[in-house]
């Protein structure tokens, strides 16, 4: 059996490499892009001999680095991160510290926050990560974070806060809220009362409340001991909700309200709109309601928004676009806040063969869509936008992405100018290495 999470630039990368000159580059990086691209995603150290046995969330986690400045692609650097399991393996002693009590493969997104560069995954402790990537190891905030965290937290643009949810499978409690101070010091932990643990993977933050996905995609612990990478399905019958919790509550505040089933991994923004709260997110029909082996959905994904009315108790769903999108990301500086642009990767349209055809810009104040095309075989990455240092408009800067090209079976980093999203890109940098498929990244100015 061929597995697609195997094959092509899902497949992975065996070698570490260290490029540590200038990059080739076609056109001219903007020079206010001073910093590093970095981008996450898994990676396996070794394929299982049963392809079956693989599935492209449980791969080990790698990250990626593309350095800009001074007009220049100064370099490019690939590790997999350090976590307990992987550092003996690939040659490393393992870092001392706590020990995890389930070792995430932190493969899913990669930030910095108070000076600290994290590797996080959903399963497991974050990783602090050293600038040349070449260290890692386990960041429990001192000792306060005694359970995972969320690969999805938010900043608060205006605050600084890191706010965050963490989902622990062998609870109770199963699910926690905590946010972490500018400085980065955890300074709020709140258990929250759910009957089971679910895969919730995002979450949405305003600037006044906290809004939980609790979807109908549950842990199963048998299927654990069957040996599941991914011990999850779909049961509709355990209901769907969302749960909306002010910022500064307490667990016991939090207002669920019932709604139909579907399934969200990633949300693109939440915002206020007096009583009510808006997420603006990719919606699933159902996932994990496939065989192993298979995709885990045969619904296409489309960009959706929730108007959640407590007064109502409802929530009201409606459709943006009828294009199968994925990896939703707005300018950080509006985070929390009603935003007039978007951008994701427009998919393909079969979900058993899983394909990334370009990028799309939304307009919301217009109800417009424009996209980009990066030309035949050519597949990009999450869109990663950088607000250009003059930037006064919401799209005044660029929109970042790694594109792999399947003729030369290489990889680019393309500049897009995001105020003419659909024209050509100002840089395309060539990288020495080609960059498998990956989940998600950010933009890390060398100030920070």
């Amino acid at each position: 059996m061929v597995n697609p999470y195997l094959e092509g630039n899902f497949a992975p990368v065996l070698e570490e490499r260290t490029d540590d000159h200038q990059l080739e580059v076609a056109g001219v990086v903007p020079p206010d892009l001073e910093g590093v691209l970095l981008r996450n995603g898994p990676n396996p150290l070794s394929v299982p001999d049963d392809p079956t046995d693989y599935h492209w969330f449980s791969g080990d986690g790698m990250l990626h680095g593309i350095w800009l400045g001074g007009g220049r692609a100064t370099g490019y650097r690939n590790r997999w991160v350090r976590t307990r399991a992987l550092a003996s393996r690939v040659a490393t002693v393992p870092p001392k510290g706590p020990s995890e009590p389930i070792d995430g493969p932190a493969n899913t997104h990669v930030i910095r926050h108070a000076g600290t560069t994290l590797a996080l995954v959903e399963s497991g402790f974050p990783h602090a990560v050293s600038p040349d990537l070449d260290r890692a190891r386990i960041h429990d905030f001192d000792g306060t974070l005694s359970s995972p965290m969320t690969a999805h937290p938010k900043v608060d643009p205006v605050t600084g806060e890191l706010v965050f949810f963490g989902v622990d499978l062998f609870g109770p409690p199963f699910l926690r809220y905590h946010v972490v101070d500018a400085t980065g010091q955890l300074t709020t932990t709140e258990e929250i009362d759910v009957p089971r643990a679910t895969m919730m993977h995002d979450f949405g933050v305003t600037a006044t409340r906290a809004v939980f996905l609790d979807q109908p995609v549950v842990f199963d612990l048998a299927l654990a001991a069957q040996g599941r990478r991914l011990p999850f399905r779909w049961d509709p019958e355990a209901g769907s909700r969302v749960g909306v919790l002010p910022r500064n509550g307490t667990g016991d505040e939090i207002r669920w309200i019932a709604m139909d089933p579907s399934y969200v991994f990633h949300v693109l923004n939440a915002f206020d709109d007096g009583d009510r709260t808006v997420l603006d997110l990719v919606r699933y029909d159902a996932v994990f309601d496939t065989a192993p082996g298979e995709a885990i959905t045969r619904s296409a994904p489309m960009l959706f928004r929730w108007t959640v009315d407590p007064a109502g108790n409802r929530v009201h769903e409606e459709a943006l676009d009828d294009t199968p999108v994925e990896f939703p990301r707005i300018d950080p500086a509006v985070a929390g806040e009603r935003q007039r642009y978007g951008y994701c990767v427009r998919t393909g349209t079969d979900p058993e063969q899983p394909s990334f055809e370009g990028l799309v810009k939304y307009d919301f104040a217009r109800d417009e869509s424009v996209r980009y095309d990066p030309g035949e075989g050519r597949s990009p990455g999450e869109p990663v936008f950088v607000r250009a240092a003059d930037g006064a408009g919401e799209d005044e800067g660029w929109v970042l992405t790694v594109v792999y090209d399947a003729a030369s079976d290489t990889s680019d980093l393309v500049i897009l100018d995001a105020t003419s999203f659909a024209g050509p890109p100002v840089a395309t940098v060539h990288l020495p290495a080609r960059v498998p498929f990956g989940f998600h990244g950010s933009w890390v100015p060398s100030t920070s």
